[in-house]
């Protein structure tokens, strides 16, 4: 019988523990290596894009979907994290299918150098197991964000104007020849300017922000419909077992966003994200909302353990730095899977509801069950 390629197997035993907490620095260093292989014009454009924001998340979603297969899935055509990789283009200030795949190189091989780095002397045998998966998420990746290159919308090139044809007149006829266009008049004084128009009555609508507020309502799509449908993927794969939503958000959000510069505010933000990054465990799924607010998908995880990780979050940030002399404050509030809604908008809503609670009453995590947990 003829050999035929496998399926590249997940890699149980791959070192991607000591690497999830890492995914910051996995995004600077495919930040890095993009910025060496573009020219130098092109710089610019790669730090204009949101990788500081997704990069993060699209190299925790390689390092996950090394070791499971449920993670794989993900990536796959229709899975929930399809849009993120469809996006690696735009996160690389990459247009072209070239360039789009030349990002995919880079984010898979920063990868690979940081699991070879952790390996220390494995056998040939899980190398090149992880070579295998590692192609083949590459090859996932690739497939998403060359579809969203070559589809793209391209606005069409405007015709070109030709001048009028007029024919000659038929000899004999009586009517004149066609005189040509009179040249555009020489410039002259401007004209007087126009009246100013009455007011109006009507309000004027509010100026716009330079920069999206941290006030400002969440984004619903495509951020939120794509954590919504892994929720929705781990309700159906519970089976039964454990599962707990937990939301975040950062106290004092809008007066970090009114009163520090738009550079400062970033770094405000991606301490908050960065603590509760460092809070989440491996099985668990984060997802930025905002700058300001993450949601996590906690898989079998009942409500005792989901409280420990809503408190884990808490100090994290409380921890993670101080802003105007005081520490940064993060309000968690959770909801269980049968026990506080059957349904991802049940769960959501509960979640919501028990971060308020939790930021009304002071407490650093509170549960739709009522039970809040308040700080030390």
């Amino acid at each position: 019988m003829p050999p035929r390629r496998r399926r590249a197997r997940p890699v149980a035993d791959a070192p991607i523990d000591a690497l999830l907490p890492r995914s910051e620095d996995l995004a600077k260093g495919w930040l890095l290596a993009l910025l060496e292989q573009a020219p130098l014009d092109d710089a610019p454009a790669i730090l204009a894009t949101e990788l500081t924001r997704d990069g993060p998340r699209m190299c925790d979603a390689v390092l996950r979907a090394v070791a499971d297969d449920a993670d794989l899935r993900r990536l796959e055509p229709g899975g929930a994290l399809v849009p993120l990789a469809a996006r690696v283009g735009e996160l690389a200030g990459a247009a072209a299918p070239a360039a789009v795949a030349r990002a995919v190189d880079a984010l898979v091989g920063v990868i690979w150098a940081a699991v070879r780095d952790e390996l220390r002397g494995a056998d040939a045998d899980l190398v090149a197991e992880l070579t295998e998966r590692l192609a083949l998420i590459g090859e996932l990746v690739r497939s998403a964000a060359l579809e969203r290159a070559t589809t793209a919308p391209q606005a069409p090139a405007p015709p070109p104007v030709s001048p009028p044809r007029v024919s000659p007149p038929p000899p004999g006829s009586s009517v004149p020849p066609p005189v040509s266009p009179a040249p555009p008049p020489a410039p002259g004084p401007a004209p007087m300017a126009p009246p100013p128009p009455v007011a109006s009555t009507r309000a004027a609508p509010p100026a716009q922000r330079a920069w999206p507020g941290l006030g400002d309502p969440p984004t619903l799509d495509p951020s939120r419909a794509l954590w919504v449908s892994a929720l929705e993927d781990e309700i159906l794969r519970s089976a039964g077992a454990p599962l707990s939503l937990l939301v975040a958000e950062l106290e004092d959000a809008e007066r970090v966003s009114a009163i520090e510069s738009r550079t400062d505010a970033r770094a405000v933000f991606n301490r908050f994200v960065c603590a509760v990054r460092s809070a989440v465990r491996r099985q668990d799924i984060l997802v930025s909302e905002s700058e300001a607010r993450a949601w996590i998908i906690a898989r079998d995880t009942a409500r005792g353990d989901a409280h420990a990780l809503g408190e884990r979050i808490a100090v994290a940030v409380r921890s993670s730095a101080r802003w105007q002399g005081a520490p940064l404050v993060a309000s968690v509030g959770l909801a269980v899977f049968g026990e506080d809604g059957d349904t991802s908008g049940e769960l959501i809503e509960a979640a919501e509801e028990a971060r308020f609670a939790a930021a009304a009453s002071g407490a650093d995590v509170h549960g739709a069950d009522g039970r809040g947990a308040h700080p030390i």
